[in-house]
């Protein structure tokens, strides 16, 4: 496996994460101005905007990358989720890592995967 195609097609299917994020968190707060949804919708608006940003970024990065899907989706998820940690933990002072952000960090490894998949054999 060569790994700098793997490592710069990782790196550009992060980057689309991150920019789908921002697309669709503009879109959430748009529509945030005419609903006003309670913290549990919110919560799930944030899962689903994360799985998409991560099915997004991970076909790209598998498509560009050629071949091993899984591990190119698993190492797109796991660099996009460590990022939000980071964000996550600049905004809020602190690390707060409970047993909800561990469920929500194996279903973006499993996303990750699964899309890594798809971008090989579409």
């Amino acid at each position: 496996m060569n790994w700098n195609k793997y490592i710069g097609s990782v790196t550009k299917g992060v980057l689309r994460a991150i920019i789908a994020t921002v697309f669709l968190v503009i879109v959430l707060s748009i529509c945030m101005s005419f609903v006003f949804p309670n913290i549990k919708t919110l919560s799930v608006a944030w899962v689903v905007i994360t799985c998409i940003s991560i099915l997004l970024g991970s076909v790209y990065a598998a498509r560009k990358n050629g071949e091993k899907g899984w591990f190119v989706g698993l190492g797109v998820a796991f660099l996009y989720y460590i990022g939000l940690l980071i964000l996550s933990a600049v905004f809020k002072d602190m690390i707060n890592f409970t047993i909800a952000d561990i469920y929500r960090m194996l279903i973006a490894l499993v996303i990750g995967v699964l899309s890594g998949m798809l971008g090989i054999n579409i």
